[in-house]
């Protein structure tokens, strides 16, 4: 297993920890609703880079060792070696329905605060956001491509110029070369 694929996974499921934390506390000592807003932000950037970690591990067969893999490996007397051991695959397993279930938590201290439907609204405005920052990216992209097809075919039309230019002083100096050797 890769010390630094186990430290990054471990280190993410610390993090979703902290974020939940830092808005728990957030809400109890805040009064200003972006202190709040923005320990929510960090909660979902958090949380999506640990999506993203075990995902990874999941894939280089390198699984968390944090204290449920520790316990079930000590309860099934598993060494923990085999990717797909059941040690690992329920460390993993409960390492995510954990966070799951504390930011679950968190969604019932917020609606509790603000608003029965406040953590929905908060999710539905999320997703939104993320929509409307893919159809930037893409129209961004569209753009980009734009700016290179148009720049493509101003380097086309200089290219078609520069051969008429040539063609013409080609010709202007072939009638140079034929009236001087008809002169002499």
């Amino acid at each position: 297993m890769d010390p630094l694929t186990l430290a990054a996974i471990t280190g993410g499921f610390a993090a979703v920890k902290t974020a939940v934390q830092g808005v728990r506390t957030a809400l109890n000592t805040a009064d200003d609703v972006g202190a709040i807003a923005g320990q929510i932000e960090r909660l979902f950037k958090t949380h999506g880079e640990a999506k993203k970690r075990i995902v990874s591990a999941s894939k280089n067969k390198n699984l968390p060792n944090n204290k449920w893999a520790k316990f079930v490996r000590f309860k099934l007397k598993d060494d923990g070696d085999d990717e797909t051991s059941l040690a690992n695959v329920a460390a993993a397993k409960l390492a995510e329905k954990q966070q799951e279930e504390d930011i679950k938590r968190l969604a019932i201290e917020i609606n509790k605060r603000f608003g029965i439907g406040t953590w929905d609204e908060i999710l539905e405005a999320q997703k939104v956001a993320i929509a409307e920052q893919k159809k930037r990216k893409e129209e961004e992209a569209q753009d980009k491509a734009y700016a290179v097809l148009k720049q493509k075919g101003l380097i086309q039309r200089i290219f078609i110029e520069f051969g008429k230019f040539i063609v013409v002083a080609l010709f202007v100096a072939g009638m140079v070369a034929f009236i001087w050797h008809n002169k002499a």
